[in-house]
């Protein structure tokens, strides 16, 4: 199983991948190159060449924003990638191999971390703050809603405003970490945390079993590290929650599966999810913007954000992009919580 992996090798992945999501961070402020890449007449290989760019010079192939065709020029491609490649196999390994192996490896994760290994002390116990214990479920819902809408009005394509937006997480991580320590970010906080509730359930496909473990065993994504005195694997967890997934997923989320916040999570991230993904079809008027990934490095996106927010039928609406968004989005989310919430009380009855 992928949670007996050991902690030495999990490291050295964490280490990788946080040098080289750093590296794409920088690359948002200052890339000078990457554009040639995606240059579609260039005479080198390189699979990120983008043949929308060509597409676009031809009013029967562009990619047309409410009616008129989108100008597509070479471009960088650290949005591209981080919203193409990293997101989507983000989700693809909660789904498939499980929270505890990404909880494991996730780059935010060993950067909120940095207090601990500064030896640094958590300046409050989690205890005290019960509101947060109580609702952390609204508040990363809330945060989740938040994050979407971000990306659709203002970091989708704005690359310095996104690397600014993501040095944030990581400042505000550290914080959170350094404030109340262990994975208090990951459990109370974190817009994903919710992402992985939804997506692994009991536990992921290639989960283990941790009930099923020795009593003392190190289960899951459970907190350690490595004692190089005895040569071996230590638990650090200092119980910043109970029941944790990281330690048994399926007693969590049994124990929690009526805790406040819990169904708007499950039906309302269902909504988010389509409200999402509906509403680049109510803005643009077609699903080529979406899928043609165009929005990834749209010119102008700030600029945007008062501009017509729906095109239906062909004929623009006067509400701005800046109020559509979240409308579309809390609609859909309030529909699917309301609608399946009567569903599952039908069903029980």
């Amino acid at each position: 199983m992928l949670n007996k992996i050991t902690e030495q090798k999990a490291h050295k992945i964490r280490y990788v991948l946080v040098v080289g999501w750093l590296l794409l961070i920088v690359s948002l402020f200052f890339d000078p190159v990457s554009q040639y890449l995606t240059d579609p007449n260039t005479n080198f290989f390189s699979p990120l060449k983008d043949e929308i760019i060509n597409r676009a010079k031809n009013p029967e192939t562009c990619i047309r924003l409410q009616g008129k065709c989108l100008p597509e020029d070479p471009y960088a491609v650290g949005t591209r990638i981080f919203w193409g490649f990293i997101i989507p196999a983000g989700f693809g390994i909660v789904f498939v191999l499980g929270h505890e192996f990404w909880r494991r490896i996730c780059p935010l994760y060993f950067l909120s971390q940095i207090p601990r290994a500064l030896s640094l002390k958590p300046r409050r116990q989690i205890s005290q703050n019960q509101w947060l214990i109580n609702n952390h479920l609204y508040l990363q819902f809330g945060l989740f809603f938040l994050g979407l809408n971000l990306r659709i009005l203002f970091v989708n394509s704005a690359r310095p405003l996104f690397g600014g937006f993501l040095l944030f997480t990581i400042a505000s991580a550290i914080a959170i970490n350094f404030l109340y320590g262990g994975r208090s970010w990951c459990h109370y906080v974190c817009p994903f945390g919710i992402v992985q509730m939804v997506l692994t359930g009991p536990r992921g496909l290639f989960g283990s079993e941790a009930h099923k473990e020795p009593a003392r065993t190190i289960t899951q994504s459970m907190c350690r590290t490595f004692d190089q005195e005895t040569n071996q694997e230590k638990i650090t967890c200092i119980g910043c929650k109970s029941p944790c997934m990281d330690i048994d997923s399926e007693k969590a989320y049994w124990d929690q599966l009526n805790k406040p916040g819990r169904n708007l999570v499950q039906y309302g991230y269902l909504g988010l999810v389509c409200g999402y993904f509906g509403y680049y079809f109510l803005y643009s008027g077609n699903f080529d913007y979406y899928f043609s990934g165009a929005w990834s490095h749209e010119a102008g996106q700030l600029g945007k954000i008062f501009n017509p927010g729906f095109y239906v039928a062909g004929k623009a609406m006067s509400i701005p992009k800046l109020m559509a968004s979240p409308l579309t989005l809390g609609a859909i989310a309030s529909i699917f919580y309301f609608a399946l919430n009567r569903i599952e009380k039908f069903m029980v009855l």
